[in-house]
């Protein structure tokens, strides 16, 4: 029964990771990028249904390439607080390529739906440099994370039912009405007379001469007195006497406070393949899966072993992350999900007694010097316990080699030759949330 099984499988399968040849490119280019440590924080209280602009957030691209860079939102920090949703902050920029060492502010937005609950909300700003994506490869990424902080008050009041202007009319106009209708209660009256015109003329005529005197006389005493002024202020205040300002410009260094790691080299090739089943032809060769669950490995795993993979924080003191991704075939079609093995695994292989993966599963395993991850890389961010010899905390400077184990799916679907793993470590910023 078994081997009816796997003679249903085209012959074509056992190649399916051919492109994995050459274990390591000539040039050791490295990928990098880093973000800054600090927290992003709302200055101020946000309010359901509004919007709000975030201080901008520094980037860095650390690496000897040029990277695109991505932002996004998701949850990392421990802390108490309420998850941000990933549709509540936007990148309103234009598309961001920086060339090896080039920084740059990436402008984001906060848009709070109008029924967001009140509280204080916590989640991690993630930014993505982009490896160079090359089918057949172990593509090797990086990313840096800091803290998002905000907290939501409940939504403004609601507007008046006539606009603010309105009201301000209706009480004018109220309050002249009261004092009107006081005035005719108790008797007051105005009275208007009229003079005849050549009375009104000279009248008129004579104002006009008293405003035009006294005119000219405030003008002539404010020209004295600005006169006098000038020559008192200038005759007690010359030049670098005390009374004027005088400054010094004084430069200052300080450390950089940026969140960052690097990889190298940028990617790599698997080899060193062994399993499948040799009596339908789908057993492994030295750079090729077979089937089923052959292995493959970048680097050699045990104490003397070899391990290509350079992580190296290059930034501030920072935790660093791993996760691995979904297995990409060339033709875009049926891709292999992640599993893990152990007794709580994210999740589970359904392979042999939930050992080895199953159909379109595949396990990832980091190892370095004589440690093996376990249970495997999983899609979501986790501490590298491979790195720091056991502690995934790192000052800068603090490197770790790593390998890779590869073990492949009891069958799949897609007959693709060639496809692309991607394994990404993250720095994570140790600055705390207020």
């Amino acid at each position: 029964m078994h081997l009816r099984r796997w003679l249903a499988v085209p012959l074509a399968v056992p190649v399916a990771f051919a492109a994995f040849s050459g274990f390591l490119p000539a040039a050791q280019a490295s990928v990098g990028v880093g973000v800054q440590a600090a927290p992003v924080r709302l200055g101020s209280v946000a309010r359901a249904g509004g919007s709000y602009a975030l201080p901008p957030v520094y980037v860095v691209d650390t690496g000897t390439q040029a990277e695109s860079i991505s932002v996004k939102v998701e949850r990392l920090h421990a802390e108490a607080g309420r998850d941000v949703p990933s549709a509540w902050v936007r990148d309103t920029g234009p598309g961001l390529r920086l060339s090896p060492h080039q920084s740059a502010r990436v402008p984001l937005e906060l848009v709070v739906p109008g029924g967001a609950r009140p509280g204080r909300y916590l989640s991690d700003i993630i930014v993505n440099g982009s490896a160079v994506t090359s089918v057949g490869k172990a593509n090797l990424g990086v990313a840096a994370a800091t803290a998002l902080e905000f907290s939501v008050a409940p939504g403004a009041p609601p507007a008046p039912f006539l606009p603010t202007w309105t009201w301000w009319l209706l009480g004018s106009l109220m309050v002249l009405g009261l004092t009107v209708a006081g005035l005719h209660r108790y008797g007051f009256r105005v009275g208007i007379e009229r003079n005849p015109p050549a009375v009104a003329r000279a009248a008129g005529r004579s104002r006009l001469s008293r405003w035009r005197r006294r005119t000219r006389a405030a003008g002539a005493l404010a020209a004295a007195a600005a006169l006098a002024a000038c020559s008192t202020g200038s005759a007690s205040q010359p030049a670098g006497t005390p009374g004027k300002g005088q400054s010094i410009a004084i430069s200052l260094k300080v450390v950089p406070t940026v969140v960052a790691v690097t990889v190298s080299p940028s990617s790599a090739s698997f080899g060193g393949c062994t399993g499948g089943n040799k009596s339908v032809n789908t057993a492994s060769t030295g750079n090729a899966l077979g089937f089923p669950n052959g292995r493959c490995w970048l680097g050699t795993p045990g104490s003397h072993g070899t391990f290509p993979i350079t992580i190296t924080n290059t930034g501030v003191a920072a935790d660093i992350y791993v996760n691995g991704a979904s297995a990409s075939p060339s033709d875009n079609g049926t891709g292999w999900g992640l599993c893990n093995i152990g007794a709580n695994p994210a999740s589970a292989c359904t392979g042999t007694g939930g050992k080895l993966p199953g159909d379109d599963q595949y396990l990832l395993q980091n190892f370095a010097g004589g440690s093996t991850n376990a249970t495997g890389l999983t899609g979501t961010m986790t501490c590298d316990d491979e790195f720091a010899a056991g502690s995934c905390s790192a000052v800068q400077g603090d490197s770790q080699q790593e390998g890779i184990e590869l073990t492949g799916p009891t069958s799949t679907a897609d007959q693709s030759t060639k496809w692309t793993v991607t394994i990404t470590w993250t720095a994570f910023s140790l600055v705390p949330p207020t």
